[in-house]
């Protein structure tokens, strides 16, 4: 996989004025890793927005700082944004060695159709969306498929173990912990009239504290 690109600059403005940077078009960043002294940058916003609607958290990213050679290798660490889902305004990047392996979050991308959910003999329980690998920088897999067309049966069960992922990579994130799971449509529903029931006790029970409070 080809490394995006992304030009940055060293940044002068800290603390509160970086505010006058955005409204310029300008976005803060920093940059920071193992046996590195952190930078404060800044990038312009267009490109930025590029590269987050094009790489994921999982894409190396070749970043060139001032113009200078040789650029660094990263991968998108945190990016803070406006309300927490508008226009980013902060973008954290971690620099790796390629040659030293680093823990990441993988996403899991679900395809297919379980015949048992089909059949409507079950639902799909996803216990997990993501989980987190070892491996070198060049071996990070933007995602691990899961084919749910192999859960044919209610009480089907994939694990992390059952994942298909590179030799060279290894997980990080118990091997034994449920991924997905085919659940009988009966103790689906029994489980949330169990919820239900609970809640409804436990409302019971706080309003009989109170009326004895008032007593």
């Amino acid at each position: 996989m080809e490394p995006f690109e992304l030009q940055a600059t060293t940044r002068k403005i800290l603390g509160k004025k970086v505010k006058h940077l955005r409204r310029t078009g300008i976005i803060p960043v920093n940059v920071y890793g193992h046996g590195i002294e952190s930078k404060s940058l800044q990038v312009e916003a267009s490109a930025l927005d590029k590269l987050l609607s094009q790489a994921a958290i999982t894409h190396l990213i070749s970043l060139a700082i001032d113009g200078k050679k040789p650029s660094r290798n990263v991968i998108i660490k945190e990016v803070q944004r406006k309300g927490g889902v508008g226009e980013p305004t902060h973008v954290s990047f971690q620099q790796v060695r390629m040659k030293e392996k680093i823990k990441v979050e993988v996403p899991l991308d679900l395809v297919g159709e379980s015949p048992a959910v089909k059949a409507k003999q079950g639902s799909l329980l996803i216990n997990l969306r993501a989980v987190e690998v070892e491996c070198l920088p060049g071996s990070i897999p933007s995602s691990i498929v899961l084919d749910t067309s192999s859960l044919s049966s209610p009480g089907d069960v994939v694990y992390v173990k059952d994942l298909q992922i590179g030799k060279d990579i290894t997980f990080v994130t118990d091997p034994e912990q449920m991924v997905v799971k085919v659940a009988p449509i009966r103790a689906a529903v029994e489980e949330v009239v169990e919820e239900a029931e609970a809640e409804i006790a436990e409302a019971a029970e706080e309003k009989e504290e109170s009326s004895e409070e008032d007593k």
